[in-house]
């Protein structure tokens, strides 16, 4: 894999972006998880587009502004000191967002689970990394499939076991990325992703 491949991949599979993967996976292969019976299409679209813009396009913003006052170096966040505030502002931003959609939106109740269960994680993350520089794409792809493994969710026509495969070759590929821009440790993302993976579980799982 080469550096700029590796940088591809990191952008591509941003952490940020994972709910908005498990909405249009789950849109597609069990759509009354997340939508009303009898929402159309164009509503599941509409309503992608609208996760994608409250969990992935305003906290982007919020790091850009960061970089803009100087109270961030990189976009990349490769200092841990200056990961603590994004994190921050992102674990408010995705805590009003699961607010929002809980009790101001009628869909279905797993969204609220579902973004509950990732602001879960964003704290945790910043809570780790007032000490610790840990792998947020680890965590990322690490939740997302420990969402998936206890719930009956995907439909058998869909071949879920097919669909876990598919996700642990995609967590080695952005872990091996994240690697090999030495971005982390291999301590750091192997911890990130068992951390995602398992806090998903259980709190799926308890819920």
């Amino acid at each position: 894999m080469t550096t700029k491949l590796a940088s591809i991949i990191s952008y591509m599979f941003h952490p940020l972006m994972m709910s908005t993967f498990l909405f249009i996976l789950l849109s597609i292969a069990s759509p009354y998880t997340i939508l009303p019976i009898g929402f159309t299409t164009t509503g599941a679209v509409v309503l992608i587009i609208l996760l994608w813009v409250t969990t992935f396009i305003i906290p982007s913003l919020s790091l850009f502004i960061l970089k803009k006052t100087g109270s961030i170096s990189s976009l990349s966040l490769s200092n841990r000191k200056e990961r603590i505030t994004p994190l921050i502002y992102t674990t408010v931003m995705y805590g009003v967002n699961t607010y929002m959609f809980s009790t101001k939106v009628e869909l279905g109740v797993m969204i609220s689970v579902f973004l509950g269960i990732s602001t879960l994680l964003i704290a945790l993350t910043t809570l780790i990394t007032l000490f610790w520089k840990i792998s947020v794409h680890g965590i990322g792809i690490g939740g997302l499939i420990g969402l998936l493994i206890p719930s009956n969710l995907i439909d058998n026509i869909f071949h879920f076991d097919i669909i876990l495969v598919v996700l642990f070759i995609l967590a080695g590929i952005i872990l091996s990325a994240r690697l090999k821009l030495n971005a982390h440790t291999p301590t750091q993302v192997y911890v990130g992703f068992v951390m995602g993976v398992f806090v998903s579980f259980v709190a799926y799982t308890l819920y």
